[in-house]
């Protein structure tokens, strides 16, 4: 668009040439002005926002609600949400935001206004998610107080390290610490973590190569939205131009743990190496002044104090003195999260658990949780007997070529058998016994597990099949309770309600919840459940060990409030109610809307008091 200033020439020429009336020119001149985002004649305001998984942002906009319950960021809430409580969206700001995988193999452009979503994308970078990083309060923040058009392009990649993939040109190539140097001197043959002699050229050759790479991306990027800004912004007016008004930098996680290249958690070189990324950006973008915001990193709080203090050294330095500064995220770290979310695992340990062995793998019958939960059927499911029957796969597809811990596969049954599972089916040909039906011995976390009821067999799959009867459905909930190591189906009458393709480690009995339509399938009278699953075995230890068992469990509305209420001595009301604002782990600052809109806002205010201090006319 043209500048205001054009506009009003027109319209001023068009009122005095009374083809229009003054009341209308004044209408007119306003009405272009709103039209026009650089009504005002400024460039547009850019900023770049750059670094690992906490600058993609893993915070799920279900989170949001948690904002509201702090009077004192219930404000920011306000700023973030429309009056219908959908997300907002910034008219004038617009994002370019390139992520991807890890590796950045299928990198992904996403454009767009800004609002919630261009957090963390997965596997589809170009569409919107249901999460924010801190790019969604700082491009509100921006708004509201530049008032001008502003974009943003968003470079983030998780797991990357300053070190390693976004070392910046200046810092010169990788190289090993002298203590560690010396420490792999001292083992010329290898050991954990070190490599044999001969192979260290290999492992410097692709510490080269993967160097720089994600840096690089950044780069690159930020030059392609900058060479046609109006891709990003439509309303971008080449007359105007724009300024490359602000750089965050939100990285840090993959460094903090990097032992090797911090050894004894000296952290000197990655000031060095961020000084570097500072003066690299600023030389590759042609901007030898453009304000830089520090995001340090706070995961878990005050903790990590010399990585934090590492990370805003840079900011002390002369040379960056009004030009650089660091936002330590540390004051939004949450306790009362960090406090809940152990009793979160203990809870969830507890629910997600029907009934757990004693030491010599026998069933635990003095566990307080299980009273509430009641077998459904006759008879009880430990004098149940079951027909099964075990098989190798024979089919050429069906067959593994190789070890692999994810085993579970359906595999070709024999002729006549496909419909096993059906309530009609004639197993009387299979053996018959108590469960659990297993074989070998299954230690694990000081349970063992080698004397079984029924034995497996030494075939590698097993399909058990059991009848009950039912004469009563009075129940709230239904789950399975269900002991297997490998992946499993559960059918109930013929349908499948259940299945799980990978592998437990714990040998206690799952809790698995079912929903309305698999409830559906359990019925007054006769009712047959029927398992298929696999056993395990190790590359290094030829025994194949598994154990199998499997029943279904009710629970009255009663005795679901009973549970509950037993179930806050593990994890409380106010502990449920921090967690509605988490929604991934420590790591991510719980994946907390809470945590990162406090960020965002912080890193535009520093930002643009950058701006001021530089003399920036836009306030």
């Amino acid at each position: 668009m043209r500048t205001m200033m054009g506009a009003v020439l027109l319209l001023e020429t068009a009122w005095k040439m009374k083809r229009i009336t003054k009341p209308k020119f004044i209408l007119a001149a306003a009405l272009l002005c709103f039209l026009s985002p650089n009504c005002f004649g400024q460039p547009l305001k850019v900023f770049i926002l750059a670094g690992q998984s906490n600058m993609e942002g893993h915070a799920e906009i279900r989170t949001f609600d948690y904002i509201g319950k702090d009077p004192a960021t219930a404000p920011l809430l306000k700023e973030m949400r429309n009056p219908d409580g959908t997300p907002r969206v910034c008219d004038n700001v617009w994002m370019s935001y390139l992520t991807g995988p890890y590796d950045g193999s299928a990198n992904g452009e996403g454009l767009g206004k800004l609002t919630a979503g261009f957090g963390e994308r997965g596997d589809n970078p170009t569409r919107l998610s249901n999460k924010i990083g801190p790019e969604f309060t700082f491009g509100i923040y921006m708004e509201k107080e530049l008032k001008e058009p502003i974009m943003i392009i968003k470079t983030a990649w998780g797991g990357r390290s300053l070190n390693t993939e976004f070392r910046p040109p200046s810092a010169g190539p990788y190289q090993l610490p002298r203590q560690i140097q010396d420490e792999w001197d001292r083992h010329p043959q290898g050991a954990h973590g070190i490599p044999k002699l001969e192979d260290r050229k290999k492992w410097q050759d692709d510490k080269d190569a993967a160097s720089g790479v994600f840096y690089r991306m950044m780069v690159e990027h930020v030059k392609k939205a900058l060479a046609d800004p109006a891709r990003v912004y439509p309303a971008y007016d080449p007359e105007q131009g724009y300024e490359l008004a602000g750089f965050v930098w939100l990285q840090g996680f993959n460094d903090l743990v990097d032992g090797q290249t911090y050894p004894n958690g000296n952290y000197d070189e990655y000031s060095r190496l961020l000084a570097h990324f500072i003066r690299d950006v600023r030389k590759d973008l042609d901007a030898p002044k453009m304000p830089f915001v520090i995001g340090v990193l706070g995961v878990e709080g005050e903790k990590n104090v010399s990585f934090r203090k590492a990370m805003a050294a840079p900011a002390e330095m002369p040379e960056f003195q009004g030009n650089v500064v660091a936002v330590d995220t540390a004051p939004f770290w949450d306790t009362a999260i960090e406090n809940a979310e152990p009793r979160q695992g203990e809870y969830n340990e507890i629910v997600g658990t029907a009934h757990t062995l004693q030491a010599d793998g026998t069933l635990d019958t003095e566990r307080k949780w299980d009273k509430f939960w009641k077998p459904i059927g006759k008879p009880l499911p430990q004098e149940r007997n079951w027909r099964y029957l075990t098989l190798d796969a024979t089919a050429a597809k069906d067959k593994l070529e190789e070890f692999t811990d994810r085993r579970f596969r359906d595999i070709t049954v024999p002729a006549g058998m496909e419909n096993w599972y059906q309530p009609d089916f004639d197993d009387s040909n299979w053996m018959a016994g108590k469960a659990p039906v297993g074989k070998g011995m299954w230690n694990h976390s000081g349970i063992t597990m080698n004397k079984f009821p029924s034995k497996w067999g030494e075939g590698e799959f097993l399909l058990m099949r059991s009848t009950f009867e039912v004469d009563n459905l009075d129940f709230d909930s239904c789950r399975i309770a269900i002991l297997a190591r490998q992946g499993f189906h559960v059918y109930l009458n013929g349908h499948n309600i259940h299945t799980y393709i990978w592998w437990q480690d714990k040998p206690q009995y799952g809790s698995i919840v079912l929903d309305k339509e698999q409830t559906q399938y359990l019925k007054k009278g006769k009712n047959v459940l029927a398992i298929y699953a696999n056993d395990q075995y190790s590359p290094d230890t030829p025994e194949h060990y598994a154990a199998l068992d499997a029943w279904i469990e009710g629970i009255t509305k009663a005795d679901q409030k009973k549970l509950d209420l037993a179930l806050e001595e593990v994890l409380s009301p106010k502990d449920r109610e921090a967690l509605q604002g988490a929604s991934n782990g420590g790591y991510h600052y719980f994946g907390s809307a809470k945590i990162f809109a406090q960020m965002g806002k912080a890193f535009a205010e520093a930002n643009l008091k950058l701006l001021k201090q530089t003399g920036n006319n836009s306030f």
